[in-house]
């Protein structure tokens, strides 16, 4: 996620991806209304970064996606400056688990 419009579409897409209303994750992500989401998923609002985990737990996804969208998107001179000093900040759960086959991989050998 680079702009906006692709933090909008990925809340979009999570959202239905999810199963659940927008009032139901409104109301796990703390929002008093569930509008805000509608604001967010058409770029009209940015996703709060305080409410980032929350919104990610809601929806079922990796908060630091979503976090690593956020930033890049609407604070990219802050993105560029955390992905490079503690790039480590920003790996998902996902990738971490990569990075932990491929550890164990070499340690047993199986790569070098």
């Amino acid at each position: 996620m680079k702009t906006k419009t692709d933090v909008a579409n990925y809340v979009s897409r999570s959202i239905r991806v999810s199963g659940k209303t927008n009032i139901q994750i409104a109301a796990e992500a703390g929002f008093a209304h569930a509008n805000v989401l509608s604001m967010i998923t058409k770029g009209d609002t940015k996703v709060p970064m305080a409410r980032i985990p929350a919104l990610a737990k809601a929806m079922g996804t990796d908060p630091k996606i979503l976090l690593d969208g956020c930033l890049a998107a609407y604070h990219p001179e802050l993105h560029k400056v955390i992905s490079s000093l503690a790039p480590g900040t920003l790996i998902s759960r996902g990738e971490l688990a990569l990075i932990r086959v491929l550890r164990h991989a070499a340690r047993s050998g199986m790569i070098a």
